[in-house]
């Protein structure tokens, strides 16, 4: 497998072997890549999810949601956007880095640059560690400096391969907060770590744990919390759970609730959404739950949503007058019907969805480099 070409690393193929052991090529596709740490809602739709590969300097380019996809798949997608966007930060400046040979070499470290990009120089550090497990670190320092104390930890992670380039299973954390320290026009701020695991070409079991993190606090609040998903290869189905602030259909105002959410969607098919709900216009010690379903164009066919206290059980949660859209039965499939079914705790959690390939390693807990 190699990277694909917006986050390109076709120089890897004519790079040399460097010496004392540690080869520039087997290095370069130890480093993970967009496609194996992005999280996916709808595979037909990558441009929506923000897992379409496009290229982008230090800038932040807020989510262009259409607006016509079901309410709450929309409000889960603004979060998966925004995390696949803060991805880029890291990764784009990796696959730069890595078009040309190492440039210099200490022990089992490898580096590449320093190279200027948009607003920043950035450095790349490659180590050969215990058991064929690759380490990585990204620094930035600021434009027209020399010094080399300026450069700050941006991202860091590490990868054991099962054999396939960038596959394999690994952890890989990014700090906004850096790079905004380096580069102050960036827009970002907070913490992103993730651990993730492929099996085969295109399973992939992905957890990440934000903290504070935002791509661009003006416009999208900052979220501290788990989110975790899955993609199977065999059907293309994913899976994921996300915390996102935002104003659910049917309540008062356009206050934001905090809502967790458990998407699923089916390729040619379409999707469901189970959500439970909380803060903004909900009184408190109550709590909302609710599901949707749309079909393959992601037109909604059926919501609900239930209004429940703390001491009740589902059985005596009542529905919020003027939620429901069509019934159970308009779903698409047998598999998107159902009782309503909303995601446990309040979204701190990384346990992975139901029907997830396997478990990644644990989620980092910090942004370090190890080396």
């Amino acid at each position: 497998m190699r990277w694909n070409k917006t986050l390109a690393v076709g120089a890897a193929l004519v790079l040399s072997t460097a010496c004392g052991g540690v080869d520039d090529q087997e290095a370069v596709e130890s480093l993970p890549d967009f496609a194996g740490t992005s999280l996916e809602l709808n595979t037909d739709a990558p441009a929506q999810d923000g897992a379409a590969l496009v290229a982008q300097d230090l800038m932040q380019v807020e989510a262009s949601l259409d607006g016509q996809g079901a309410a709450m798949l929309e409000g889960a997608r603004m979060q998966v956007k925004a995390l696949n966007d803060a991805l880029r930060q890291a990764l784009v400046p990796i696959a730069d880095l890595v078009k040309q040979s190492s440039s210099a070499q200490t022990g089992d470290v490898l580096v590449y640059g320093p190279t200027d990009r948009a607003n920043a120089t950035f450095k790349l550090s490659v180590r050969k560690g215990a058991g064929g497990r690759y380490q990585w670190k990204l620094e930035a320092r600021p434009l027209n400096s020399t010094d080399d104390v300026a450069y700050k930890l941006v991202a860091a992670g590490a990868l054991k391969r099962d054999g396939e380039a960038h596959r394999g299973r690994g952890t890989l954390a990014l700090s906004l907060d850096n790079l905004k320290a380096v580069a102050p026009s960036f827009a970002g701020q907070g913490k992103l770590m993730m651990s993730f695991a492929h099996f085969g070409q295109g399973s992939k079991s992905l957890a990440y744990r934000l903290a504070d993190f935002t791509p661009n606090p003006a416009v999208h609040e900052a979220v501290t919390g788990a989110f975790v998903g899955h993609k199977l290869q065999a059907t293309g189905a994913t899976r994921v759970r996300v915390l996102a602030p935002y104003n659910l259909p049917s309540t008062a105002t356009a206050a934001k609730e905090k809502v967790l959410s458990s998407v699923r969607h089916i390729p040619g098919t379409g999707g469901r959404v189970d959500v439970r709900a909380w803060g903004g216009d909900i009184a408190a010690n109550t709590y909302y739950v609710g599901s949707a379903c749309w079909n393959a164009q992601e037109k909604e066919l059926f919501r609900v949503l239930f209004q429940c206290s703390d001491t009740s059980g589902p059985g005596n949660c009542t529905e919020v007058p003027g939620s429901r859209v069509g019934t159970f039965q308009d779903c698409p499939a047998v598999e998107l019907r159902g009782d309503v079914s909303p995601p446990e705790g309040t979204g701190d959690a990384v346990t992975p969805e139901p029907g997830n390939p396997g478990a990644p390693e644990d989620v980092p807990a910090d942004v370090t480099a190890g080396f």
